[in-house]
């Protein structure tokens, strides 16, 4: 499986006044917040259609993203002035390491904010697809209220190393059952075993395809060798692999550099079979 959809849209969405906004919300809110609502399908179903956005139809797609942007905005302005009188209180905490990992994948393929996944209905939709691929059971709603969780307990911040560099990076993610290791690149780039535990191991490499194929075969770390035999087997969480895979004139061509910025997703997403560096 390979997950790498294009997202652009050439359509020109419309744009909304605060009035139009404040009173849209204001019908529909249901008494919840705008994050709420924002990651409820029941609620941003309803403030879309009361403004004559049809979220089901995907030439709608960058109008309806343009609107909760702009609910969002509203928001954080100050202008929204509708009270939140219930609150979702749900215990999400068990979908956190899938959120994460989800979130994160979807952020560093495309280079965008946690609202604007949230907001578009196709970001939305890969963010489900990969938590999919982490936890076959990942229910959507309680994912993307568990990533919002995590933006407010500062656990995404991005990691310095991937701001200060254009790496030229694409993002590939694949499930370790029955992978095709001809799809992996021959490129330089650094690697991610991850499953619903969380992340397991992250490493870099001169050439993926080769190093992918070296750990498929007998990994030289031991506590994820075991883990990849076990991957299969009834009662233990698949495993998925996440590559960022560099262009040749990357920083990440060059040894170094591809190791800062392999020791800073260490640091940062803390895999459970790395020694920290």
């Amino acid at each position: 499986m390979t997950l790498n959809p294009v997202i652009g849209d050439e359509s020109v969405p419309r744009s909304f006044s605060v009035e139009e906004i404040r009173d849209a919300f204001a019908a529909t809110h249901d008494g919840y917040s705008s994050d709420e609502l924002v990651i409820s399908d029941r609620l941003r179903e309803a403030f879309l259609k009361q403004l004559g956005i049809d979220p089901a139809d995907p030439e709608k797609f960058a109008e309806q993203a343009a609107a909760l942007h702009f609910l969002l905005k509203v928001r954080k302005s100050g202008k929204l002035d509708v009270r939140a009188t219930r609150r979702n209180s749900v215990d999400v905490s068990v979908w956190n390491d899938t959120a994460e990992i989800a979130i994160r994948t979807v952020l560093d393929r495309h280079q965008v904010s946690i609202d604007d996944v949230l907001c578009d209905p196709r970001l939305r939709a890969e963010l489900q697809d990969e938590a999919t691929a982490i936890g076959q059971d990942a229910p959507p709603e309680l994912i993307r209220k568990a990533v919002l969780r995590l933006r407010k307990i500062r656990r995404l911040r991005p990691e310095l190393v991937l701001r200060v560099a254009d790496w030229q990076t694409q993002v590939l993610t694949f499930d370790l059952d029955g992978i095709d290791l001809d799809s992996i690149p021959s490129q330089p780039g650094v690697y991610l075993f991850r499953s619903e535990e969380g992340y397991l191991y992250i490493g870099e490499a001169e050439n993926l395809a080769t190093r992918i194929a070296q750990h498929l075969d007998g990994s030289h770390n031991r506590g994820l060798a075991k883990r990849l035999s076990l991957a299969a087997a009834d009662g233990h969480p698949p495993v998925t692999l996440e590559l960022h895979a560099f262009a040749k004139n990357s920083p990440g061509s060059k040894t170094v550099m591809r190791r800062a910025y392999e020791s800073e997703l260490i640091r940062s997403r803390e895999p459970k079979f790395n020694l920290r560096p």
